[in-house]
């Protein structure tokens, strides 16, 4: 007699092979390069989607390479079709990194490359104090999600590599990655882009497509035909003038956007996914696009509130 397990054996990979396209789709995200990005000035960050479902968003998160402060921010980005996304980012502070040396190299390698080898120590550290030397309340309080994010650009270096881009560096570079969210607002398992770095450089040393231009709006609301530059160089500045902020931790609510500045940044959504005005930078702003109600896609789920003047310390971190 031939046994019922077998019997049904077929249908079982029929209903397998049936489902395996929905069991192996996965979305997956690449944020764009940079060449570099000038500090007090905008700059718009590309990334490209696939196997989005239907009704999610993209998140840029975005902060500054810093010894002690590494929780994230983040923006909303705007589909341009066939998959790309784009964001504007805040003005990037003139933040000068510090030099930090490994001070016990455990090799002639790390020996050589002492601020390298600090650095790499940090990333594969938990306590994130290579020297026992740093403000530990600050990095407990300032670094516990963002620590979690590991630098993929920065593991992906060698000690060399990483002290001669290290020496060069004239400012706190940015670090920056995508991500996708589903409709119910919940991170997609796997959508993460790597995060990638870019160089913060004085503004006469960074002339990329990246950067952001004003543009009077006047002009394209009497243009019957606008170019596409003209749009798309339109909406980027709207979108710079117009920042919504989010949060990845507590004690950046009633705070500045740290090592960033205020120009632009008109509403804040904390940890929980409340939306505020700002308010700190309490920035008077002009809506580029003639419809408010046109931003409420980028926030939608959120609880709206408008709190009086936070009691926290405005000022930002040391």
């Amino acid at each position: 007699m031939r046994s019922p397990l077998i019997a049904i054996a077929p249908a079982l990979v029929v209903l397998s092979l049936a489902a395996a396209p929905n069991a192996t789709a996965q979305t997956r995200t690449t944020a764009g390069d940079l060449q570099c990005m000038p500090w007090e000035r905008h700059s718009a960050v590309t990334a490209r989607v696939t196997g989005a479902p239907e009704g999610s968003t993209v998140r840029l998160y975005f902060r500054r390479l810093h010894e002690e402060v590494e929780d994230f921010y983040w923006v909303q980005m705007w589909p341009r079709g066939g998959g790309e996304y784009w964001a504007a980012l805040p003005k990037p502070a003139n933040e000068r990194l510090p030099d930090k040396e490994l001070e016990d190299p455990e090799n002639e390698e790390q020996e050589d490359n002492p601020e390298a080898a600090w650095w790499m120590a940090k990333e594969r550290s938990t306590d994130r104090d290579p020297n026992d030397d740093l403000n530990e309340e600050i990095i407990e309080e300032r670094a516990s999600a963002g620590k979690q994010v590991p630098r993929d650009w920065m593991r992906s270096m060698g000690l060399e590599d990483l002290e001669r881009w290290l020496d060069d560096l004239p400012n706190e570079a940015a670090e920056y990655y995508a991500v996708v969210f589903d409709v119910n607002g919940r991170e997609i398992a796997g959508s993460r882009s790597p995060v990638k770095v870019v160089r913060v450089t004085e503004p006469d040393d960074c002339e990329a497509p990246s950067v952001i231009v004003p543009v009077d709006y006047g002009r394209v609301a009497d243009d019957p035909n606008p170019s596409p530059e003209l749009l798309r160089r339109a909406r980027e500045w709207g979108a710079a003038s117009n920042l919504v902020v989010g949060e990845t931790a507590e004690w950046q609510i009633g705070r500045r956007v740290f090592h960033w500045l205020c120009d632009g940044i008109v509403s804040r959504i904390d940890y929980r996914g409340i939306l505020r005005e700002d308010d700190v930078c309490r920035a008077c702003a002009v809506g580029f696009i003639r419809n408010p109600q046109a931003i409420l896609p980028a926030v939608a789920g959120v609880v709206i509130l408008r709190p009086p003047v936070s009691p926290v310390d405005p000022e930002p971190a040391p």
